[in-house]
């Protein structure tokens, strides 16, 4: 029930997708009174079709898109399991395929491609990309985005080898046919967006910074003066670019810590090589473009109380929030995890509207000190509202603590890494399997 509640959006539109494929194809298939064999190599095939036109399309990160699933962390998780899940029906498709009865048609005979051998060429250069896709964390995020660039060549290939080799001619206009030539259409549309035109049309404000301020060694606010207003709800994050690529190539995420009449903010810490280059070179004049806003942790209850939790630089939204609110209306108290104290950023602002505003509290959770941030420490009731955002695996326990302790404590968080990391994810859920069957066992 707990996943049906977070994913169970996303996973309606991806089986409707999938029923209404299988559909045509077993309706066209029945018409040409073809064998069973025929239609579970059409069917697997198909599938394989429908999973990357699907992984394609959400990679885009459209509005609609990002709405209907219910947040880009549902996005991009139903993104990277379509991937892996497409390189499973590759093997099911390759082991259970028949070439029985199959006539090429004569406008891909004229061609001179062998169709069997570019199906073979698209399947193994889809397997390399995704097992270097799974194996992401071993890569620097721009080789992991140079990896998905990539895709669209196996893609490409696997469509020419499905249309080539299909029983039924695809090109014949039928309901099948529009259905195949139209999800093949916008999955590479897709992804020629993302290669061609992501970078220009999806970066529509930009803005100057305007002023740098070092918080500690390892983390800086920047104050970026726009050129058009800019709007967005606390606790949202957004993509930047900047034009000096040797600061900072490509694109990434950041926490929007907080707003005022013509300027937005962004606290930053240096997590790796971009935002290292960032933390020493940026300077006060340069200009920064800022995609739309996403995030769905905008702080929105009827619960009459508000428990946040923060690890590290995820006390961004909290900031951003606080920056934004001249008073809170309910009790909010603040958990910020941390190291050491001085890891600790914008205390003096926690400090001033702890003592400006009796409904707002917070504790530094110092690790070298106090130790850890337990479940335990929280006080947790029916009418408590829970907002976290932190490293994953900080946020995965409380959730999994909360919701086993309490199911009608109203839980809100952003946790999900842009890379993505299926080898751990795919060994973690494994794991918890094998846990529950020796549980279960031992009972």
């Amino acid at each position: 029930m707990t996943f049906l509640k977070t994913y169970g959006r996303g996973l309606i539109f991806i089986v409707a997708v999938f029923v209404l494929n299988s559909y045509l194809w077993v309706s066209r298939l029945n018409q040409s009174f073809l064998n069973i064999e025929v239609l579970i190599t059409s069917l697997f095939g198909s599938w394989i079709l429908m999973a990357l036109f699907l992984t394609f399309l959400l990679s885009t990160k459209q509005r609609f898109l990002v709405k209907l699933f219910g947040g880009l962390d549902q996005v991009y998780f139903w993104h990277r399991w379509l991937a892996i899940g497409s390189l499973g029906l590759i093997f099911l498709h390759q082991t259970t395929a028949s070439d029985d009865g199959l006539i090429i048609l004569a406008r891909y005979a004229q061609l001179g491609l062998d169709v069997e051998e570019l199906g073979e060429l698209a399947r193994n250069l889809f397997i390399f990309l995704i097992v270097m896709a799974l194996l992401s964390f071993i890569f620097k995020y721009e080789h992991f985005k140079y990896i998905h660039k990539l895709m669209i060549l196996p893609y490409g290939i696997g469509l020419y080898h499905s249309f080539a080799s299909s029983w039924v001619d695809l090109f014949s206009f039928d309901t099948l046919s529009i259905f195949m030539i139209s999800t093949s259409l916008l999955g590479i549309g897709s992804s020629l967006y993302m290669l061609l035109f992501y970078q220009h049309v999806a970066f529509k404000f930009t803005g100057t910074v305007s002023e740098i301020t070092y918080l500690n060694d390892s983390m800086m606010d920047i104050k970026l003066t726009m050129k058009k207003p800019y709007k967005f709800k606390a606790g949202q994050f957004t993509f930047i670019k900047l034009d000096q690529k040797k600061i900072m190539s490509g694109t990434h995420p950041f926490t929007i810590s907080g707003s005022d009449d013509t300027s937005i903010y962004f606290t930053i810490k240096t997590l790796g090589d971009h935002t290292k280059n960032l933390y020493k070179n940026l300077k006060v004049g340069m200009k920064i473009h800022v995609s739309k806003p996403f995030g769905h942790m905008t702080f929105q209850t009827k619960k009459d109380k508000h428990i946040w939790i923060a690890g590290g630089i995820g006390v961004t939204p909290f900031i951003s929030y606080l920056r934004s609110q001249n008073t809170l209306d309910k009790p909010a108290h603040l958990y910020y995890a941390v190291r050491s104290f001085e890891d600790a950023v914008h205390v003096d602002l926690l400090t001033h509207y702890q003592k400006q505003h009796p409904n707002f509290s917070f504790d530094i959770m110092d690790s070298q000190t106090k130790g850890r941030l337990t479940l335990d420490m929280l006080a947790l009731d029916d009418d408590t509202s829970v907002s976290m955002c932190g490293p994953k695996p900080m946020v995965d326990v409380f959730v999994k603590g909360i919701r086993k302790e309490n199911k009608r404590i109203e839980i809100h968080y952003e946790a999900f890494s842009f890379t993505g990391n299926l080898v751990k994810d795919v060994f973690r859920i494994g794991l918890n399997y094998a846990k529950q069957l020796v549980k279960k066992f031992n009972t």
